[in-house]
């Protein structure tokens, strides 16, 4: 059986901008990862992602790391959720019960009903939102 692990927008950035903090570390994982492993993300996470690049690094830099991503997509190396009114709804629900007491961003409810619906335990992430959700954070 293969391996599954969600990455989240922390991961993305961590290895696409040399300027992050866990630059080294993520480069580091995602060159031990398994080509056994599939890679999951959402439309949102990229959506997250390609806003921070283009932030911080720049429209160029942003452009190229999407024709990249599109690349592990068409090698069927990561399979992106696309967020629809359902996964939506359930993550609103996710969004207004668990943030009494914490802060997790509609994205990160998005991910977790996502991880949820698919039972993907894993995340290759930085963010520790994950852990206060129950998920193997990685790495």
């Amino acid at each position: 059986m293969m391996r599954r692990i969600f990455v989240d927008t922390s991961a993305w950035d961590a290895i696409a901008d040399k300027g992050d903090k866990n630059h080294q570390v993520a480069l580091q994982f995602r060159n031990v990862i398994d080509k056994r492993t599939k890679l999951i993300t959402s439309n949102y996470v990229l959506d997250e992602l390609y806003t921070l690049l283009l932030m911080n690094v720049g429209i160029r830099r942003a452009v190229d790391y999407k024709r990249k991503i599109d690349i592990l997509i068409r090698e069927n190396v990561l399979e992106v959720v696309w967020v629809n009114r359902n996964i939506a709804e359930r993550a609103w629900m996710t969004f207004e019960h668990f943030n009494t007491d914490k802060q997790w961003s509609f994205t990160d409810c998005t991910s977790y009903v996502i991880m949820k619906a698919i039972g993907v335990q894993e995340v290759f992430a930085f963010d520790h939102h994950f852990e206060q959700m129950g998920f193997i954070r990685k790495p």
